[in-house]
C-alpha cells in the first residue's frame, strides 16, 4: 500500500507538469501517464444521466474490477472540481435546484496503475412548488414583551413569505412582515390573535401554513417598595479620557459645588478597575487613568426609593444628591440633582433631574455665569424588562434628531446636516430638553452627531440600577496631594532634592521610578515615606518618572508620575532682548522677551524699567505686570513716546541680569477703533515691505445669539475694494500670519482689551502705481451651526491709508519749517484719518449723523510767535451728494501755541454751503508765545429726508498757513 501512494501522487505531479527539453536519450514512458477511457466490457459499468426533483437523492455508479482508486468530478460553468468524499464506486448525494445541468464523471487508477476517465452523465434537477414543513407553533408572552412565530419551507428557492393576522374572522395582511419569521413587541390587545403565512415560489401555487394564536400574559406581580436602589452611570465616551499627569481631563465630582469632592451624602464617584471592582477616588487622583488611557469613571447614587414591578415591568424610583460634570478640567460646568426613573409596562421610560451648571459669560468669557436650572429628560429609552433585582437600561441615540433654539424659537433645519446623516447611519442626539440646555451651557454639538470626529464618543453610556443594594466600593487609601518637588524644575544638579506627597490614613507605602511615565516601575530603595529625598541630584536622574504607591486591606492607589528634569547651574541672560515697542496711548501694550537660568527666575522679581533721560536714570514702570517672558502695560501714557526701557531678572536666590534697552513709540488714542501702520512712509511697489499694525479700540461684542459670534478681520486692501462703510469681504491683497487666516478670534480681542499688534507681509509687485491702498479691519459674524460667515456689522470699521499717501489724506504726518525765523511749526493728523459717522439718525426733518475728526497736533517753537491758521474744506460726498450738508463746532483740546478755536460752521441743509467753503479749524495771533495745541472738531451732518440709502464718503481737506 505504501508503493500505491508514493505512485499516486508521483502520477498527479506528472499529469500536471510540461515535460522540458531533453540532451539525453529519452527514457520510456511510465504507463501512469497515460489516461484511457472506461470502455463498456463484461463486468464494467459507467455512471448514467439521472433525472431527480428538487431535494431528491441521487446515486451516480462506476463499477471497475480491479480499480485501486476512484475520485469523482463535478463539472458546470465555474469549471471541473473534484468531490469531497468521493473516492469510492459510488457518489450518493441530495439534488438541490442549482445542480440543474451539472455533469458527473470519475476518474479510475487500475492494478497496473493505469488512469481510466468515464465519460460525463448529466443530473437534471426539476424544481418542485413551495410547501410549509415546520408551520408556525402557538406563543405566550408577558405583554410588552416579543412575541416571534417561525415558518419552515420546503421546495424551490427563493421563497416568498406574506405573514397574516386575524382577529375576529378575517384575515389582513401584515405590512412589512415579508420573511420566515415576524417578531413584534406586544400589547394587552394581541392577546388572541392569529397567526399564519402564505409561502410560495416561482414553480407552483402558493401554501397558506397552519395558524398559531398569541397568548398575551398581563397584569400580575405587584409594585414592591424599593428602598436601597443604586443607580450607575459614566455619561458618554467623552467623559472617559484620562491623564497620568491628573490635569486636562473631564472629570465628575459629587455635590454641585466648585471643588472636587469624591463624595457627598448619597452620590459617590468610582473609577471601575480593569477586574471590574470599583474604586474611590480622590482629588488628586481623578484624572488618573484606571486601565490604559480610559479612566472608566462612574457617578454611583445610592438610597433609592421608590417602587418596582418585575411582573410587569413598572417602576419608579427617586434618588436624592447630585453630580457634576467638569468639562474642559472645570472651565465648562454642569450638574445634574435627584434623579428620577420612571419605566412603563410596555418597557418605555425616562430618566429627569434637574440640570444646571456655568458657562462663559457671554460679555466677558474670563467670568463665569449660572446657566438656571431647569428639569431636563436626560435619557429615554423602550424594550427595558426589569428583572428581580434590577435592570441594565440602554438610552435612546441612533436616529433620534434636533432641532435648536433660536431666540427661544424653535428651528425647523435640524442641526446634524443632511451629509452627515448620509455618511453616518447611526447619527442621533441626546433628548431635545437635554441638549437645548447644553446648548447654554456651550457644550452644544457634544450632544449630537456633527460630523466631527468626536462623533463615536457621543452615545450614552447604560444605566446600571440595582433594586435593593449597591455595587462594593474598595476604600483604597486617599491621596491628598500628588508628589511634588521642593525646588522648580529643572532642578540643580549636585544640589539635594526633596519630593514629598500627602497620603490620608494608614498605608504602607513605598516609592518608584521609571523612566516612561507607564512603566515599568521598581522600588526606590529604602524609600518608604511620604517624603523622597535624592542626595546631590545627578544628571542621571533627568527624564526619570517618580511616583509614589500606598497599600492598605482594601487595595492601592497610586499618584501621578512626576517627571524630573535636571540641569547644571546657569546665571541668568536673556536669550532673546526686548525689542522697540508701539503703542497707542491708553491702550494696553506688551513687550516679550526670553530670560533663562538656572535656578529658575522668579517671575515676581521681573521688572520693566523706563528712562526719560536717554538711559542716564531708570525707576520702574509703575502698574507693569510681570510674566517668565512678557510684561503687560495696561494702559501705555502719551508721555512714554521717546522714552526707553530695559528688563531686570533676578533668579530665586538673587542673581541679577539686565536686558538691552529698546525705545517707546506711542501714539495718540482717538478712543475710538484705530489703526496705525510702521511705517508710515509711501510703500515701493518693486519691492517686499513688511508693515507692523498697532491697533486699539476693537471691543468686539460676543455672541449676537445661541450660534453667533463676532470676530475680526484685518486686511491690506484696494481702496476700491473695500473701505469703512462698505460691506466687508476676505478678498484682500495681504493679510497678518499672525492671525488665522485674516482672522482675529473675540476670546482674544477680550483678553488684550480691544488691541493687538500684528505683521503684514506686502510680497513686491502686489501693488500697483498710481493706486490707492489700506489696512482696515471689520467685524466678522460666525453662525457655529452653519459655519456661514456674514460682514454687515459697520460699528468697529477701521482704515488707515498706506500707499501712496497724498499730502491732503492726513495719514502722514505733514511737517512745515519756517526758514525766515529760528524755530519750527509743525503740525500732524493724530491716529487713523478715517472718520465713521456710523448710521444717520432721522431728526423729524432731516437725516443727522455726527462724530469728530482726529485731533491736529500744532506746535510752534519760532521765535516771535508769527501768526498761524489751520483751515478745512470738505468735498462732495460719493453718490452725489453735496458736502454743504457737514457742519463742525472747533475746539481746542489742549491749549498752547496762542490756539483760538475757529467759529462753528451750520450744515447747509437749509440754504448755506457748510464746508464746501474753506474754514477756519484754528489760528493763532502773532506774538503768541512758544507751546503746542491740540484741536480738534465735532462733526454734524444733516442730509434731507430724500436721501437714497447707501454708503457716502468725502475728502476733508486740511491746510495749515502761518
Amino acid at each position: 500500500m505504501r508503493s500505491l501512494i508514493a505512485f499516486a501522487t508521483v502520477a498527479v505531479l506528472l499529469s500536471a507538469a510540461t515535460p522540458a527539453p531533453s540532451t539525453s536519450p529519452p527514457e520510456p514512458a511510465h504507463p501512469a501517464a497515460v489516461a484511457e477511457p472506461l470502455r463498456r466490457a463484461a463486468g464494467f459499468t459507467l455512471p448514467q444521466p439521472q433525472t431527480v426533483p428538487d431535494g431528491g437523492a441521487v446515486t451516480f455508479t462506476a463499477e471497475f474490477p480491479g480499480a485501486m482508486l476512484y475520485t469523482w468530478y463535478r463539472t458546470d460553468a465555474r469549471g471541473t472540481t473534484a468531490l469531497p468524499g468521493g473516492n469510492t464506486a459510488s457518489y450518493t448525494f441530495t439534488a438541490s435546484y442549482p445542480d440543474n445541468g451539472a455533469t458527473y464523471s470519475v476518474r479510475v487508477f487500475d492494478a497496473t496503475f493505469v488512469q481510466h476517465r468515464s465519460a460525463e452523465a448529466r443530473l437534471t434537477v426539476t424544481p418542485v412548488a413551495a410547501v410549509v414543513t415546520e408551520p408556525p407553533h402557538d406563543a405566550s408572552v408577558r405583554a410588552y414583551q416579543n412575541a416571534r412565530f417561525t415558518v419552515t419551507a420546503g421546495g424551490t428557492a427563493p421563497h416568498t413569505y406574506q405573514w397574516q393576522r386575524r382577529d375576529g374572522s378575517a384575515w389582513t395582511t401584515i405590512p412589512g412582515a415579508t420573511g420566515p419569521d415576524h417578531t413584534f413587541k406586544t400589547g394587552p390587545a394581541d392577546d388572541g390573535a392569529a397567526f399564519r403565512v402564505v409561502v410560495g415560489n416561482a414553480y407552483g401555487p402558493a401554501v397558506t401554513s397552519a395558524e398559531a394564536t398569541l397568548d398575551v400574559v398581563s397584569g400580575g406581580g405587584s409594585l414592591d417598595p424599593v428602598a436601597r436602589a443604586s443607580l450607575e452611570w459614566g455619561v458618554n465616551e467623552i467623559y472617559q479620557g484620562g491623564n497620568p499627569a491628573n490635569t486636562g481631563c473631564n472629570y465628575f465630582s459629587a455635590g454641585t459645588q466648585e471643588t472636587f469632592a469624591g463624595r457627598q451624602g448619597d452620590v459617590r464617584i468610582v473609577h471601575r478597575m480593569p477586574d471590574g471592582s470599583a474604586q474611590g477616588v480622590s482629588d488628586a487622583t481623578k484624572c488618573i487613568p484606571s486601565t490604559g488611557s480610559q479612566l472608566n469613571q462612574r457617578v454611583l447614587f445610592t438610597g433609592g426609593a421608590g417602587t418596582a414591578n418585575a411582573v410587569t415591568g413598572a417602576a419608579t424610583i427617586r434618588w436624592t444628591g447630585a453630580f457634576t460634570a467638569n468639562a474642559y478640567s472645570g472651565m465648562v460646568t454642569w450638574y445634574l440633582r435627584d434623579p428620577v426613573l420612571t419605566v412603563a409596562e410596555d418597557g418605555t421610560g425616562t430618566l429627569t433631574a434637574t440640570a444646571g451648571g456655568m458657562a462663559a459669560s457671554r460679555t466677558d468669557p474670563g467670568t463665569k455665569e449660572p446657566v438656571p436650572p431647569r428639569t431636563v429628560t436626560v435619557a429615554t429609552f423602550d424594550r427595558v424588562l426589569l428583572a428581580t433585582d434590577g435592570v441594565q437600561i440602554s438610552p435612546r441615540f441612533s436616529g433620534v434628531d434636533y432641532f435648536p433654539l433660536a431666540d427661544g424659537v424653535r428651528s425647523t433645519a435640524s442641526a446634524i446636516p443632511a451629509a452627515v446623516k448620509a455618511a453616518q447611519p447611526d447619527w442621533g442626539a441626546w433628548p431635545e430638553s437635554f441638549v437645548d440646555f447644553q446648548y447654554e451651557t456651550q457644550l452644544s454639538s457634544y450632544w449630537h452627531t456633527s460630523g466631527l470626529p468626536a462623533d463615536t464618543d457621543k452615545p450614552p453610556f447604560d444605566l446600571t440600577v440595582r433594586f435593593d443594594s449597591a455595587p462594593d466600593v474598595k476604600d483604597v487609601p486617599v491621596i491628598l496631594a500628588n508628589p511634588a518637588a521642593g525646588a522648580a524644575a529643572p532642578y540643580v544638579e549636585g544640589r539635594d532634592l526633596t519630593v514629598t506627597a500627602d497620603i490620608d490614613g494608614v498605608a504602607d507605602l513605598r516609592w518608584e521610578r521609571s523612566t516612561s511615565a507607564n512603566g515599568p516601575w521598581t522600588a526606590i530603595a529604602g524609600e518608604t515615606g511620604e517624603t523622597l529625598t535624592i542626595p546631590a541630584i545627578t544628571s542621571a536622574w533627568n527624564g526619570v518618572y517618580v511616583r509614589i504607591v500606598a497599600v492598605n486591606a482594601d487595595g492601592r492607589a497610586v499618584s501621578t508620575a512626576l517627571r524630573l528634569q535636571t540641569a547644571p547651574y546657569a546665571a541668568p541672560t536673556f536669550t532673546r532682548q526686548p525689542a522697540d515697542l508701539a503703542a497707542i496711548s491708553g491702550n494696553r501694550a506688551v513687550v516679550d522677551f526670553d530670560v533663562t537660568g538656572n535656578p529658575a527666575i522668579d517671575a515676581s522679581s521681573i521688572v520693566l524699567e523706563r528712562s526719560d533721560d536717554a538711559g542716564a536714570t531708570w525707576r520702574p514702570w509703575a502698574g507693569a505686570e510681570s510674566a517668565p517672558s512678557q510684561i503687560t502695560i495696561p494702559s501705555v501714557p502719551l508721555d512714554a513716546n521717546g522714552a526707553r526701557g530695559r528688563i531686570v531678572a533676578v533668579n530665586v536666590e538673587g542673581a541679577r541680569s539686565v536686558s538691552g534697552t529698546f525705545g517707546f513709540r506711542v501714539f495718540r488714542g482717538t478712543g475710538r477703533p484705530q489703526l496705525v501702520v510702521i511705517p508710515s512712509a509711501p510703500i515701493d511697489p518693486a519691492t517686499e515691505t513688511r508693515l507692523t499694525v498697532v491697533a486699539a479700540g476693537f471691543h468686539v461684542p460676543d455672541w449676537a445669539s445661541a450660534t453667533e459670534t463676532y470676530s475680526l478681520d484685518l486686511g491690506l486692501f484696494d481702496t476700491t475694494s473695500w473701505q469703512p462703510g462698505r460691506t466687508g469681504h476676505r478678498n484682500w491683497i495681504a493679510t497678518s500670519p499672525d492671525t488665522s487666516g485674516g482672522q482675529i478670534y473675540h476670546g482674544w480681542m477680550a483678553t488684550t482689551g480691544g488691541t493687538f499688534t500684528a505683521g503684514i507681509r506686502v510680497p513686491a509687485g502686489a501693488l500697483a502705481p498710481g493706486k490707492t491702498y489700506g489696512v482696515g479691519a471689520f467685524l466678522r459674524l460666525t453662525d457655529i451651526s452653519t459655519w456661514q460667515d456674514t460682514f454687515t456689522n459697520r460699528s468697529l470699521d477701521a482704515w488707515t491709508q498706506v500707499w501712496p499717501a497724498p499730502a491732503a489724506d492726513g495719514a502722514q504726518t505733514i511737517s512745515v519749517e519756517v526758514v525766515d525765523a529760528p524755530g519750527e511749526f509743525i503740525w500732524s493728523i493724530d491716529g487713523d484719518r478715517a472718520v465713521n459717522l456710523g448710521q444717520a439718525v432721522f431728526q423729524d426733518t432731516y437725516l443727522q449723523a455726527t462724530g469728530d475728526i482726529a485731533p491736529i497736533t500744532v506746535t510752534d517753537t519760532r521765535a516771535g510767535g508769527p501768526a498761524w491758521a489751520v483751515s478745512g474744506q470738505i468735498s462732495d460726498f460719493s453718490g452725489g451728494l453735496s458736502g454743504r450738508y457737514l457742519g463742525w463746532s472747533p475746539v481746542v483740546i489742549t491749549p498752547g501755541a496762542g490756539a483760538v478755536a475757529g467759529a462753528p460752521v451750520e450744515p447747509g441743509i437749509g440754504g448755506g454751503l457748510g464746508l464746501t467753503e474753506s474754514a477756519t479749524l484754528a489760528d493763532a495771533a502773532g506774538g503768541h508765545g512758544r507751546g503746542t495745541a491740540s484741536v480738534g472738531a465735532g462733526l454734524d451732518l444733516r442730509l434731507p429726508l430724500t436721501t437714497p440709502p447707501g454708503s457716502y464718503t468725502a475728502t476733508l481737506t486740511v491746510t495749515a498757513l502761518s
